[in-house]
């Protein structure tokens, strides 16, 4: 146990000490739930009632869930990351009643926005997710106005349903795995999703349910599954404009658009059923990327999803971009460690050392 304690101070202490150069002005709240942790927070919604504005919140990883959250101020939760094996900081749900605040590398249940019993009144702006693992989320109340604006999800592993209702603004979905999962919206004007890989077995659905609102917009995405039969992009009630999107069955059958009897689409520069040429997959493992059951991304840690030299994905999107998950040089990190932070690993150390001596320790470290 001295040796699981010390590693976790020696990389709580290097990392953050780093991220500090350009946070001074900041405060680092820790959490840690871990057996011998000498920290003062070991729930998510301790350290954030403990925190003022601007703080930031770090979630050691542990094997035990932090809890729920109702986030009332500017803050940031950082853990180390959504699934790296052993090495994961994970939460329940969390509701945000708050302008300006950032989660990142962390793995949580669902997402939901509420002004009950908040001491700031929406709107809601600045909603940053990065490198995130969650499951269900409800942006805006379904009645209102005005009540989440400027939301940005980048980078993450989503396993369960978007419900985007006409109280949200301003959103972005991209570089993101759909895992299994689609979007439910009832505004499109302020709405992007590009650049994300939507992964199903038999089907996913996307859903414009305020045509009135505008067309929803799908481009630069990449639509894949593994079935024996024919997999399909369910586009409910429409309408949907398709640009530069790929689709692709690892499996034996096709993956296609379809439409309900409300529906309607038009598509234009699309490769359909084409092979993504993606680095390192494996159809045959049943939970990695290109298997045929529910998407886990540590599975098989071989899963390479960046495109192959000869892929037509290269220079398949809009005006001969990538498609999918690293357009334009997104650096996307299949594990959930967060971007633009240092990562420490302790490789070896003494085993034992005597009363008052000094334990000698090798310490590897990469930027993300």
């Amino acid at each position: 146990m001295k040796t699981l304690t010390f590693f976790r101070k020696v990389f709580l202490f290097c990392s953050l000490g780093l991220f500090l150069t350009n946070i001074e002005a900041q405060t680092i709240i820790t959490i840690d739930n871990n057996a011998n942790s000498t920290t003062t927070y070991t729930t998510i919604q301790a350290a954030h009632d403990a925190a003022t504005a601007g703080d930031i919140i770090y979630v050691q990883p542990s094997g035990t869930n932090y809890g729920t959250v109702n986030i009332s101020k500017e803050i940031t939760i950082v853990g180390r990351s959504h699934s790296e094996p052993g090495k994961v900081s994970e939460l329940s749900t969390v509701s945000i009643r708050s302008s300006n605040v950032t989660i990142k590398g962390v793995k949580f249940g669902s997402l939901n926005y509420s002004n009950t019993g908040t001491p700031q009144a929406p709107p809601y702006v600045g909603t940053k997710i990065y490198e995130c693992e969650f499951s269900s989320a409800t942006y805006g109340p379904f009645s209102g106005v005005n009540f989440v604006d400027d939301v940005e999800v980048r980078g993450c592993v989503i396993t369960g349903t978007q419900t985007i209702y006409s109280t949200a603004s301003n959103l972005l979905f991209s570089n993101n795995i759909f895992a299994n999962t689609g979007i439910n919206s009832y505004v499109t004007l302020t709405l992007v999703v590009a650049n994300n890989i939507f992964r199903g077995t038999t089907s996913v659905t996307i859903t414009n349910n305020d045509p009135a609102d505008g067309t929803f917009i799908l481009f630069n995405n990449m639509f894949t599954g593994n079935s024996g039969s024919n997999i399909f992009v369910n586009l409910n009630t429409g309408p949907f404009n398709l640009s530069n999107n790929l689709t692709y069955n690892f499996g034996f059958g096709n993956l296609d658009y379809q439409s309900n009897a409300t529906g309607s689409f038009t598509e234009t520069g699309s490769l359909n059923n084409t092979n993504p040429l993606f680095t390192d997959v494996d159809n045959t493992v049943s939970q990695s990327f290109a298997g045929t059951s529910t998407y886990n991304s540590a599975f098989r840690p071989e899963d390479n999803l960046t495109l192959q030299a000869g892929s037509p994905a290269l220079t398949g999107g809009g005006g001969g971009s990538e498609i999918g998950l690293y357009n334009n040089g997104f650096n996307f990190s299949k594990l959930g460690v967060p971007r633009g932070l240092p990562t420490l690993d302790v490789i070896s150390y003494d085993g034992a050392v005597p009363k008052n001596g000094n334990i000698n320790v090798t310490v590897t470290a990469k930027a993300n």
